[in-house]
Parts: structure tokens; sequence; C-alpha cells
């Protein structure tokens, strides 16, 4: 018997070994080149298992090559070290000295990323890359600002076509609830226009101990039509607020106070708190949680809006490093209204959802696309007409942005609005064209 049980033995073994040939002999080991144009194509997904068959030590590319994909896949720690034993053989190699750069940049090691890109810079590199090292250097620049005092700001000009400055029903004449056929007044009905359009932005940062920091500004931007200017709007709103960061998890506390304008008069103020837990799950993903309360006041003869507003937000950001680098963010946002001028019919709960992505064909160029949805359920009847409003927002965009320089870039973008509500009073549809250039300064 054991005889027979060994010659069995012997042919599994042997028939294990003819299989393996023959899979060997159908697949054969991959080669550098592969790993190379897969990588090159934005499939190092696909790459980074075809490198554990490669002898690094043979193959002086490997390394390069590895790395890239390692760090293309959120293993930003093991392609450091990959591309960095290849810099060391290499340290003539500009396109490995960028991709070093990069690596130390989703790793977080920011000294040793600046270090490494403004090396690259000041070869002198083709525009594109120019671009793209300016593009990281920027983002490295709001990084360190966690860590570094700094003073940061822009300023946006531009103008556009809007085709419904009045968020106005689309005809005078509508029907409603218990009052029946009406005629809406002409500063009801949308009225369409050009406008121009400035805004800018100052934000100051201050570490006062490590991972903790402090940090103000302000914002403000305008909408100033041609002819109809009852309907310019002007907002703007000031913030002071703190940070701490420990390991992945970064905290942050804000005031805020908001004023907002119509026709150059004062419409809207409010005056906010809200405290971010944001988490880092990853190098290339990043998720946090916003709760928040606001007190809104309003004048010009609308003191009977006046309300609390609470708000519950939760957010993912994530980064694919492949062919165009697309960025994804979601969020979603569940709030309250409560009016305090015992207007139930002012008072309302909040629902909604936004996503948008961002793609860089080429280094010079961002493309990006978005959309929101949100739901307004009110509490009572509106006066008079014995009905319970119920509102559906949507919004979507479209932008492409170019950068001139490391500071200026232009954008032109497309926007579109409609509100669905079951009164047909506040029925709108709006698209916003406009064409925008912004500096950045530090």
């Amino acid at each position: 018997m054991a005889p027979l049980r060994h010659r069995c033995h012997i042919a599994i073994a042997a028939l294990a070994t003819a299989l393996f040939a023959t899979v060997a002999h159908a697949q054969p080991a991959a080669s550098i080149d592969d790993v190379r144009r897969l990588v090159e194509a934005g499939r190092s997904e696909q790459a980074w298992p075809l490198c554990q068959s490669l002898d690094r030590d043979a193959v002086a590319q490997a390394d390069l090559w590895c790395g890239v994909a390692a760090v293309d896949i959120g293993r930003a720690g093991e392609g450091t070290l990959a591309i960095e034993r290849y810099v060391l053989r290499y340290p003539e190699d500009v396109r490995a000295r960028l991709e070093l750069a990069r690596a130390y940049f989703y790793a977080g090691d920011d000294v040793a990323a600046r270090r490494e890109f403004e090396a690259v810079r000041a070869v002198d590199p083709p525009a594109d890359v120019r671009a793209g090292i300016d593009r990281y250097l920027e983002a490295l620049a709001s990084r360190e600002a966690q860590y570094r005092p700094s003073i940061r700001g822009w300023i946006e000009a531009g103008g556009g076509y809007d085709s419904n400055v009045n968020a106005g029903v689309a005809q005078a004449d509508i029907a409603l609830p218990v009052l029946g056929p009406v005629t809406v007044a002409s500063f009801g009905v949308e009225q369409s226009d050009g406008f121009g359009f400035l805004a800018g932005s100052v934000q100051i940062n201050k570490p006062i101990a490590p991972g903790i920091a402090i940090y103000g500004g302000v914002v403000a931007n305008g909408q100033f039509n041609a002819s109809e200017t009852d309907f310019n709007i002007a907002q703007g709103a000031a913030t002071l607020g703190a940070s701490w960061q420990v390991g992945r998890h970064m905290l942050f506390g804000s005031y805020s106070h908001g004023e907002l304008a119509v026709g150059g008069d004062r419409y809207r103020h409010s005056d906010g708190a809200s405290l971010e837990w944001r988490y880092a799950l990853s190098e290339l993903a990043t998720t946090s949680v916003v709760p928040q309360y606001a007190r809104v006041g309003y004048s010009s003869g609308n003191e009977a809006r006046d309300s609390d507003f609470y708000a519950l937000g939760v957010s993912l950001r994530k980064i694919w490093l492949t062919a165009w680098q697309p960025v994804l963010n979601l969020s979603a946002v569940a709030g309250r209204e409560d009016n305090r001028r015992n207007r139930d019919d002012f008072s309302r709960d909040v629902y909604g959802a936004a996503a948008d992505v961002t793609v860089s064909p080429a280094p010079q160029w961002a493309l990006n696309a978005a959309f929101s949805f949100q739901r307004s359920r009110y509490d009572a009847p509106l006066p008079l007409l014995g009905f319970t409003r119920s509102d559906d927002n949507y919004s979507s965009s479209v932008s492409a942005l170019y950068f001139i320089t490391r500071a200026l870039s232009a954008r032109v973008e497309v926007q579109f609005f409609r509100n669905d509500s079951n009164l047909a009073l506040f029925q709108y549809d709006r698209t916003v064209v406009a064409g925008k250039l912004r500096y950045d300064f530090k």
C-alpha cells in the first residue's frame, strides 16, 4: 500500500510541475516595459501586481516605475522608498526627481516635497511641467499654513449673462390654491440681464503650538447687473476660528458673521458657529462631519423671517492618481430652520446632497462638473392660501479652468438652477454663464 501511495505522490507532483510549466509558458513573466506602459497609461492598479515578479536589484528602473505605481494606488510610503533608491543611483534623472517630489507630497513630507519640486522647476522644464509643479506648490502652501504663519488671498473679476436675476416666475399669469388665477407683479417675473462680478478673500493663519493654530479671514463677492440694479447682490462674511491636529484627526471650531444686501439695501445677516471633525482615511481620502448653528435675521420689512438654523453635514473627498487625476467630493446635509416670529409657514426641514468631480486632462487645465439637490418641507400653510409649501431645488454646473501663471488663472462656467414647488409662485428656472479672471497672492 505504501509503494502505491508513494507512486501517487510522485504522479501528482509531476502533474503539478507540468501544469506550472504550461501556465508559465502561457503567461510569460512581466517586463519593466509592461509596468511602465501601464503606469503611463494611468493603469497603475494593473501595473502594481506585476511588480512582484520583477527583480529590482537586476532591473534598475523597476524601483522607479513600481514606486510610481505604489504612489498612484495610495501606498505612498512604499513608493517613496522605491523611488528614493532609484534617485540615489541616478540623481540626474529629472523625471525621477519629479516623481519623488510627488511621492513625498502624498506621503505628507512637505519639506522634502517642496525641496524636490523647486529643484526640478529650477532646471526650466517645459511649460506644462512647470504648470503641474506650480499646482503642487500651491497645494503645499495651503497645507503648510497649518504649521507656518501665513497670509493668503485672492481677487476675482469677470462678467456674464443671467437669465433670471430675480429668481422670478416664468410668466405673470399663474394659478394659486384658493386664490385661483392671479397676475404676478413685474418685479416677480423673471428678468434677464448681463452682469459684472467682483470677489475677493484674505485668510490669515497663525500656529500657536504644535498641532494648534488660530485663523481668521474675510470673503466678499457681488453681482452687479447692467440694467436690473434693484437685484444687485453683494454678500460677505468674516470668520474667526482655531484648529487642532492629532495624527489623522483634525478639529476646526469657528465663528462667522455674514451679511447679504440686495439692491443696495441690507436684506439678511447671520451669526453662526460650527465644529468640524476631519479624518484622513488615507493619503488620498478624507472624510468630515460638521455640526453647525446660525442665528439669522432679516431687514427691510422682512423681519418676520427671522430664524434659528441647525444642521449636520457629512462629506467625503477622494483623489485618484490615475489618468486625469480625478478628485471627487460628496456631501450630504440635514437641517432645521425654526422661525422666531411665530410664523410656522417659514419654519422648515431641509435635506440636501451634492457631488462634484474635477479632472486635469493637462497640467494647465482643470475641468469641473457639479450637481446638488435640496429639499425643503415647510411646517404650516401660507396665510391666505391655506396651502403648505414644499420645494425641491436642483443645481448643476460645468466649468473649465486654465492656469495662465502660478498666480493667475481664468475660468469659464455655466450654471443651471431649477426650483420645483407645489406653489407656482416659487417655481423658476435660471441659467448663468460667466467668465472670470482670478489672481492669488500670498
